[in-house]
C-alpha cells in the first residue's frame, strides 16, 4: 500500500510540472563560465530540479553507506559476543 501511494504521489507531481512547464514558454539567456546558451525556461528547472535530486540521492546514499556499515560492525560485535558466553 505504501510503494501504491508513492507512486500516485510521483505521478501527481510529474504531472503538476509538466502542466507548469507548458505554462513556461518564454526563453532566457543563462550565462556560464565561460559560456551562455539561450532555453525556455521550462527546460532551465527540469535541468535544475534534475541536479538538485541527483545531490540529494548522492547525499542520502552516503548516509544510508555509513549507517548500514556501522550496523554490520555492531551485529559482528554482537555476534563475537554471544559466541563467547
Amino acid at each position: 500500500m505504501k510503494g501504491l501511494l508513492t507512486i500516485l504521489i510521483i505521478l501527481v507531481l510529474l504531472t503538476f510540472a509538466f502542466v507548469i512547464g507548458t505554462q513556461n514558454e518564454a526563453y532566457i539567456t543563462v550565462n556560464y563560465l565561460i559560456a551562455q546558451a539561450n532555453m525556455r525556461v521550462s527546460t532551465l528547472i527540469a535541468i535544475a530540479l534534475s541536479l538538485g535530486v541527483l545531490v540529494g540521492i548522492l547525499i542520502m546514499s552516503a548516509s544510508w553507506l555509513r549507517l548500514r556499515v556501522q550496523l554490520l560492525s555492531a551485529n559482528s560485535k554482537i555476534n563475537s559476543l554471544n559466541k563467547e558466553h
